[in-house]
C-alpha cells in the first residue's frame, strides 16, 4: 500500500478560492486524502511494532489483508470517514505513548472491508475495552457480544461471513437473514435530477475515534432510531440543491459519504465537520429541508479548505493572535477566521441563489436579509485578513480569490428593508461581543 504524490493545479486553487470547485477537485483532495491515510495506517503498524503493543499482531495481520485488497476496496475502507478520523487520533496518542489508543480498530476495519468485497479472510479483532459489549464493523454495523469477551474473530469463506465470539457463531452478512444481534448502520439515500446522495449514519465506529477540542466538542447523538425523519429532511434538500444549488449538490454528491448525528440543541442546528474526515458532516436533525441545504452548502465549505491544508500550510506559524468573527461569539485565531470566511462564502452564495426561487415574500425577505448579512460579514473579514502578514502564498492567494466574489456581490441590489435588517443583525452581534470582551477584561 504505497502513497501517491500530489498536486493541485493552480487553476484548480483559482477555482476554489472563489468558493467553487466542483468535483474535479473533490476528487484530487480526496485522492491526497487517501495518500494521507494510507501513511497513517503504515505509522499504526510501525508504532505498535516499536511498542510491542498487545494488538500488534492483529494490527499487522490487518494491515496485510488490506493490502491484497483491490484499490478501490482499500480506499472506500481506509476513507471512510471516522475510520480516517480514527486513525489520525490513534496514530498521534500512540506517537505519545498514550495507552488509551485503540489501534487494533484496523482489523475491524480490515474484516469489514473483506465482508464487503466477500473476500476470504480469518482475522482476530480485538475489542474496545471502552466500549464493552460490542463489535463495531466500520461501515457495516455494530454486533452485540459478551461484555466480557475481549476479542472476537471474523471469517468470510464460501459466500459466509460469520463471528465467533465467546462460544458464539453469529452470521453478519451477505443474502441469509442477519441475527437479532447484529444491527447494519442506515444509510440516507436521495436522488433528484440526475445527482444522487448516500450518506451512512455510522454512529458506531465515532465512539473509537479520540476526539480533540479542534475537531469539535458536539455531543455525538448515538444510534439513530427512526432514520425516516432524517430521510425525509434529506430528500427535501436535495430537490432544493439539486433545482436551485446545482453546484454546490455537485460537490456534495462527489464528497460526502457519511452523517454523523448530533444531539439537538435548544434551536436550530448544531453542525460540523471534522478535519481529519473527509467526507463525512455532523449535523443535529434540521428543521426544514431549507436549513439542511444551507447547512450543506456550508459545510462543503469547510470539507474542502480542511482537505487544502493537509496540502499547503495557509498561515505560517506565529503569535496566538486573536480576531473578531462575525458568525462566533468567541475571538478566532488566524487560521479558524480563514475556515469561517470560506464557509460563509458558501452561505452568502447560497442565499444570493436562494433570494431569486422564493416565492413566499416573508421567505423572499429572509434570504434577502441573510445574503446581505453574510455578504457584508465575508467581506469586512476578508478585508482583515487580507491585511494579515502570515498568510503563506497560498493561503493569500486563497483570500484574494475570495474578495472580488464578495465586492462584486456586496453591489448587487437589496432591498433597503432587508439591507437595514442585515445591518441591525451584525451591529447587534458586534455589541454583544464587545459588551463580553469587556466584562472579560474587568474580571
Amino acid at each position: 500500500m504505497t502513497p501517491a504524490g500530489h498536486r493541485l493545479p493552480r487553476r484548480v486553487l483559482d477555482d476554489l478560492a472563489t468558493g467553487r470547485g466542483g468535483p474535479a477537485a473533490v476528487e484530487l483532495l480526496r485522492s491526497a486524502q487517501h495518500s494521507k491515510n494510507l501513511l497513517l495506517v503504515r505509522a499504526l503498524v510501525v508504532l505498535t511494532h516499536r511498542m510491542d503493543h498487545p494488538d500488534r499482531a492483529a494490527v499487522e495481520a490487518a494491515y496485510q489483508m488490506m493490502g491484497r485488497l483491490g484499490r478501490e476496496q482499500r480506499q472506500a475502507a481506509l476513507g471512510h470517514p471516522p475510520v480516517a478520523a480514527w486513525a489520525f487520533g490513534t496514530a498521534s496518542l500512540l506517537r505519545r505513548g498514550g495507552h488509551a489508543a485503540y489501534p487494533g480498530l484496523l482489523a475491524a476495519v480490515a474484516a469489514a472491508a473483506a465482508v464487503r468485497a466477500r473476500a476470504d479472510a480469518d482475522l482476530d479483532v480485538p475489542l474496545d475495552p471502552s466500549t464493552p459489549g460490542r463489535l463495531d464493523l466500520p461501515g457495516l454495523g455494530t454486533l452485540r457480544v459478551d461484555p466480557r469477551a475481549t476479542r472476537a474473530r471474523v471469517r468470510c469463506a464460501g459466500g459466509r461471513a460469520e463471528v465467533r465470539c465467546a462460544g458464539d457463531r453469529i452470521e453478519i452478512g451477505y443474502d441469509r437473514p442477519p441475527d437479532y444481534r447484529w444491527r447494519p448502520f442506515p444509510e440516507l439515500r436521495a436522488t433528484h435530477g440526475g445527482l444522487a446522495l448516500r450518506l451512512l449514519l455510522d454512529s458506531g465506529t465515532w465512539q473509537h475515534v479520540p476526539m480533540t477540542v479542534e475537531d469539535g466538542a458536539h455531543p455525538i447523538a448515538g444510534p439513530v432510531t427512526d432514520p425516516g425523519r432524517w430521510q425525509h429532511r434529506l430528500r427535501g434538500a436535495w430537490r432544493l440543491l439539486a433545482e436551485e444549488h446545482r453546484a454546490v449538490a455537485e460537490e456534495v454528491s462527489a464528497a460526502l459519504s457519511a452523517l454523523v448525528p448530533l444531539a439537538a440543541p435548544r434551536a436550530g442546528v448544531r453542525s460540523g465537520t471534522f478535519h481529519h474526515a473527509f467526507g463525512s458532516v455532523a449535523m443535529s436533525l434540521p428543521p426544514s429541508s431549507r436549513s439542511a441545504a444551507v447547512t450543506l452548502a456550508h459545510e462543503i465549505q469547510h470539507l474542502k479548505l480542511a482537505a487544502l491544508t493537509d496540502l499547503f500550510p495557509l498561515v505560517e506559524p506565529g503569535p496566538q493572535e486573536l480576531f473578531y468573527a462575525p458568525w462566533r461569539p468567541d475571538p478566532r485565531p488566524l487560521d479558524g477566521l480563514l475556515h469561517g470566511a470560506y464557509a460563509h462564502l458558501g452561505v452568502a452564495g447560497f442565499w444570493r441563489r436562494q433570494r431569486l426561487v422564493e416565492r413566499s415574500p416573508v421567505a423572499r425577505q429572509h434570504a434577502e436579509v441573510e445574503f446581505c448579512r453574510w455578504t457584508r460579514a465575508a467581506g469586512e473579514t476578508v478585508r482583515v485578513l487580507t491585511a494579515q502578514p502570515r498568510l503563506t502564498t497560498v493561503g493569500r492567494r486563497l483570500v484574494d480569490g475570495m474578495a472580488p466574489v464578495l465586492d462584486r456581490w456586496a453591489r448587487e441590489p437589496v432591498v433597503p428593508e432587508a439591507a437595514a435588517e442585515a445591518g441591525r443583525l451584525l451591529a447587534a452581534h458586534r455589541a454583544r461581543w464587545d459588551r463580553k470582551r469587556s466584562e472579560a477584561r474587568q474580571a
